[in-house]
């Protein structure tokens, strides 16, 4: 008899976690489908922002602003201002970087230990975020203000570089507030954007990212 209800006991356990598995599933599954439908009329998104980057070794923080741009669905500008002075590019011919002193062009796998995520970033700020899945398990750890999606890597090409990414929506689901990197030898960033402008005209010249060299 204590057999039979040990083992009922642990299928009631398996029951309930299964049960609470797909309730996780399904909040994940309903926040992925509102943040979809709006931005599914989204064009273009400019936005300042605030980048601190904690380098966890050096126990010490570097803090840079810049300007985001976002051309749907496949270009974003990433603009640092002085004393940084770099701007790169995320577009589908590659990656791009240009500083005062030149700018170069290179396929994603020259874009160093960020190459793996390029595309994400990407994503998280503006695209179809079903398409994380597959490389991420996701969450939705708030819906305070907006909604929070939280993704860890499952794939090995991500997870030896990056630990976590973390996308804070405003409260339209269009924009977004905050994007936090955790990287995997500890370092962290996060960026905090100003007000957002949405479908602004933007000059194509702007979004290419320069040739390959």
């Amino acid at each position: 008899m204590q057999r039979r209800s040990f083992l009922m006991g642990l299928a009631a356990c398996g029951g309930a976690l299964s049960v609470a598995g797909r309730a996780r599933a399904d909040a994940v599954g309903d926040a992925l489908a509102e943040i979809t439908r709006a931005r599914a009329s989204v064009k273009t998104l400019v936005a300042p922002f605030t980048q601190e980057r904690s380098i966890g070794l050096l126990a010490t923080a570097v803090k840079s602003d810049g300007e985001m741009t976002l051309v749907l669905p496949d270009r974003l500008r990433w603009e640092l201002k002085p004393p940084d002075a770099i701007t790169y590019w995320i577009a589908p011919e590659g990656f791009g970087f240009a500083t005062p002193k030149g700018a170069a062009g290179a396929g994603r796998g020259a874009a160093g230990r960020f190459g793996a995520v390029l595309s994400d970033l990407l994503v998280l700020l503006g695209g179809d975020l079903e398409r994380l899945r597959a490389r991420y398990e996701l969450s939705i750890p708030s819906r305070e203000g907006g909604i929070t999606l939280a993704a860890r890597p499952r794939v090995e090409e991500v997870a030896k570089h990056v630990r976590s990414l973390e996308m804070a929506s405003g409260p339209e689901l269009w924009s977004v507030r905050r994007v936090v990197i955790e990287e995997k030898n500890g370092d962290r960033s996060v960026i905090a954007f100003g007000k957002v402008a949405r479908d602004v005209a933007v000059d194509p010249a702007r979004m290419r990212a320069p040739k390959q060299g």
